[in-house]
């Protein structure tokens, strides 16, 4: 994780969110960590099949 970002506001649907607290009560974390773990995957996924993300430095938003 390492340094905090500003915060960002995510709606999701309420099956999706209900899904999501299962999971991260199942593995005992937070939604929030449940939520970064999901994204992190995600990201890896993406770069796996497409290669790598490029971001400039101070890239945030």
């Amino acid at each position: 994780m390492g340094v905090q970002e500003p915060s960002y506001s995510l709606r999701l649907g309420r099956e999706s969110m209900k899904k999501i607290r299962a999971l991260a009560e199942k593995e005992r974390r937070s939604v929030n960590m449940q939520l970064c773990i999901a994204v992190e995957a995600y990201l890896r996924y993406y770069e796996e099949q497409y290669g790598p993300i490029e971001v400039s430095e101070g890239e945030d938003g």
